[in-house]
């Protein structure tokens, strides 16, 4: 590596350091997701346990697997019971990511300078950056999918460590599997196309370290699957149903279903990408022809840097639109392609090599510079500005609201119909989701019904209310409390929430 490479890379490492750790702690937690997962990490320190993830006192959710928790824990562990606590390890996992990009494309095109642009690209791409402060197994997946590939490229040289590789490979899609479960898995398909086109699938797999690998995977990524579906009862049936079957090919989960529903990630790579995509319009001729004829596409598959990106990036798409439930953030793993892309046709943009000397570099691509710069300073402030946007989901405010009007901490937050567990995080009142009856997102607990609560409470001498977060939602549990003839009081709250203080004789008493 030359001086000027050397002193680039530091350059960025600092930058990368500040885009992943900077402000992540100034905005309060929000619902839904980081509601809920900070709520189950802080409900599993509560119960001292590291394997099953429960949620308040008595709910256990299995929607995700535990390394989400796993971070966040550790988090806190490290830097207390604070936001930055919560999301740092969301931080770490979004900075070694940039770091596995740039290090994929650097090998791919042999230029250490690729590498930082990639790096560096991928870091200020507005979804991935975003998504760096929200915690959401997303970012956590996406660090296992571009670890898994960039070891399967290193695995690919045939040379005496390929099979060290390719165990590697095994183990970052164990971790990924404790991150998001089978999700890891879509990435394998680019890989297998990859393998097939480019005629390595019996070299690549008919060798002593795929049992290796295998077995590694297994030990990594199905352990608490296999531990949790021995000790839960019905839990390994609700994970194949939430995990797979729900997310593939089931309508039960409800998400962007059918043909317009796989259009949800037609902006979301557009806008996600921005700025940096914006190179490929200039590009678009190049891109059609370069994929529009059989030559074109027999050519492709003699280059493996452009066939594995191109596989990357389809298979993985093909797959999302394929499956039955959608959400923007499912195309986050493709996202280190485009930006490794980006990292080229921007190269490409220089005239020849760096010119020795950062000063020099400055002064003859000062405009490229100083722009870069200034979107560093937007992406960032928009961290900050995030923190001073008054949000209905904001569970701080919430929790303060609720302690005005609910001082006694024996008393419990029943959220009716709607999720409030990022509560947990800044109350020591107890936190229950309750249901009014109906239809409430599939979860492996069922929520207890309105009258169900109120019964348990009476039997328990235990002091409840009420939350309720729209009208609607009002309307339904009064009449339900009406119609058992249950006296009550209510509360008004922002955002149309609603304290309902039910009548309890113990209380009374």
């Amino acid at each position: 590596m030359t001086k000027q490479s050397r002193r680039l890379a530091l350059i960025s490492l600092l930058i990368l350091l500040i885009l992943s750790f900077s402000w992540q702690g100034m905005r309060s937690i929000w619902q839904p997701d980081e509601g809920y997962y900070s709520g189950i990490a802080m409900s599993m320190i509560e119960h001292d346990t590291l394997v099953v993830p429960y949620l308040g006192e008595h709910e256990i959710f299995l929607d995700k697997p535990p390394l989400i928790y796993w971070g966040i824990i550790g988090g806190m562990k490290l830097f207390g019971t604070s936001e930055f606590g919560v999301r740092v390890f969301h931080g770490l996992s979004f900075f070694i990511t940039c770091i596995f990009t740039g290090l994929l494309a650097a090998d791919m095109f042999k230029k250490r300078v690729i590498g930082i642009f990639a790096a560096l690209i991928y870091a200020t791409m507005t979804v991935p950056f975003s998504v760096s402060n929200f915690v959401t197994p997303d970012t956590l997946l996406v660090l296992w999918t571009t670890a898994a590939m960039y070891c399967f490229w290193k695995s690919l040289a045939f040379d005496g460590k390929s099979g060290l590789w390719k165990v590697l490979l095994c183990g970052a899609l164990g971790f990924g599997f404790l991150a998001k479960g089978p999700a890891v898995l879509i990435p394998c398909g680019g890989m297998f196309v990859f393998l097939a086109l480019s005629r390595q699938l019996k070299r690549f797999f008919i060798t002593p370290w795929a049992i290796v690998g295998f077995l590694v995977f297994i030990a990594i990524g199905l352990s608490w699957y296999i531990w949790i579906s021995i000790e839960l009862e019905g839990a390994m049936k609700y994970l194949f149903d939430s995990q797979v079957w729900g997310r593939l090919v089931s309508k039960k989960f409800n998400r962007n279903p059918g043909f317009t529903g796989m259009f949800i990630y037609v902006p979301v790579l557009i806008f996600g990408t921005f700025p940096w995509s914006t190179v490929f319009i200039e590009k678009f001729n190049v891109l059609k022809s370069s994929l529009g004829s059989k030559a074109a596409l027999k050519g492709l598959c003699n280059n493996h840097v452009k066939l594995l990106l191109v596989c990357w990036f389809v298979v993985q798409l093909i797959v999302l639109c394929a499956a039955s439930s959608r959400l923007g953030l499912y195309a986050l793993p493709v996202f280190p392609a485009i930006a490794i892309a980006c990292a080229k046709v921007w190269y490409g943009k220089l005239a020849g090599e760096l010119p020795e000397g950062m000063a020099a570099f400055v002064k003859m691509y000062r405009k490229s510079v100083v722009w870069f710069a200034v979107w560093c300073v937007l992406i960032l402030g928009s961290r900050v500005a995030m923190a001073y946007i008054p949000s209905e989901d904001d569970m701080e405010k919430l929790a303060a609201e609720i302690m005005q009007i609910v001082p006694d901490e024996k008393v419990e937050i029943c959220a009716i119909d709607r999720r409030a567990d990022g509560l947990i995080f800044y109350m020591e009142h107890g936190v229950e989701f309750i249901s009014s009856g109906k239809n409430n997102y599939p979860t492996y607990y069922i929520a207890e019904r309105i009258m169900e609560e109120l019964i348990t409470a009476e039997e328990e001498k235990e002091a409840l209310v009420f939350l309720i977060d729209n009208k609607k939602n009002l309307e339904r549990c009064c009449g339900i409390l009406n119609d058992n003839e249950v006296k009550y009081s209510t509360v008004e709250l922002d955002y149309n929430r609603t304290i309902i203080f039910p009548e309890q004789k113990f209380i009374q008493e």
